[in-house]
């Protein structure tokens, strides 16, 4: 089968991430290959299942080698995480200039707390009759649900309600500072507490790398440990 590149120019169809899953793939560092099996790809991160996993460490340049049913594809990665049996990479990105398909970030539960601010106009008169327009800010506080690079969705005790299409300054403490823009697009009422999704306004360069940085973390940490109660859940049957 051709790698990649030739099948670009080759007029044969773009193919999906699942494709790719659980393709042998080999792992090569200096001095050592390992082979295993693609078993997870989603957002920044891959993972592969095999048996040498603890002679890689944390950090370290990979190329990897994926002989999949559309082709053989070839990365160059980094180890990010390890845990029993099975390795985890950064998921290059534009790395496989074949996919059919937008990679976003998963949408990732988490437990946080930000703020929320509108700043509203008013038009009063004063002892003379003359009217004036004074500007006020109302902040809130937010309980975080989950995050993705796009968005976030939060928890708001109620009052107050926020509309469709409003935009809002946020201020989110995500292990660093994260002040931003977002536009309310859709919301859900509950008894006490509101549920609103958010969709994220103009984040500079610097706020899109923070951010990544803490997605990737998020969802090395979330993957596993879902990953160890499923493999815990099954040795105790």
């Amino acid at each position: 089968m051709s790698g990649l590149n030739e099948r670009m120019g080759s007029g044969k169809p773009n193919f999906a991430i699942k494709a790719l899953l659980h393709s042998r793939t080999m792992v090569e560092k200096e001095g050592y290959v390992a082979t295993g099996v693609l078993a997870h790809a989603e957002g920044e991160m891959m993972e592969v299942e095999l048996t040498e996993f603890k002679n890689f460490e944390l950090g370290e340049p990979v190329s990897l080698t994926i002989y999949s049913p559309v082709g053989i594809q070839r990365l160059q990665s980094t180890i990010i995480a390890k845990a029993e049996g099975s390795i985890a990479v950064i998921f290059p990105l534009r790395s496989l200039s074949g996919l059919d398909e937008k990679r976003e970030s998963p949408r990732i539960d988490i437990e946080a707390r930000g703020t929320i601010s509108r700043t509203y106009s008013q038009e009063v008169e004063d002892s003379k009759g003359n009217k004036m327009t004074i500007e006020a800010t109302d902040s809130f506080d937010i309980e975080l649900r989950n995050i993705s690079d796009t968005g976030i969705g939060f928890s708001l005790m109620s009052p107050p309600t926020l509309a469709q299409g409003e935009i809002l300054q946020a201020s989110l403490a995500l292990g660093f500072q994260l002040d931003c823009k977002v536009e309310i697009i859709r919301k859900d009422d509950g008894n006490e507490w509101k549920f609103y999704g958010a969709r994220f306004q103009e984040l500079d360069e610097q706020q899109q790398r923070a951010l990544r940085a803490y997605l990737l973390r998020m969802q090395i940490e979330a993957y596993f440990k879902l990953k160890k109660e499923k493999s815990t859940a099954k040795k105790g049957r």
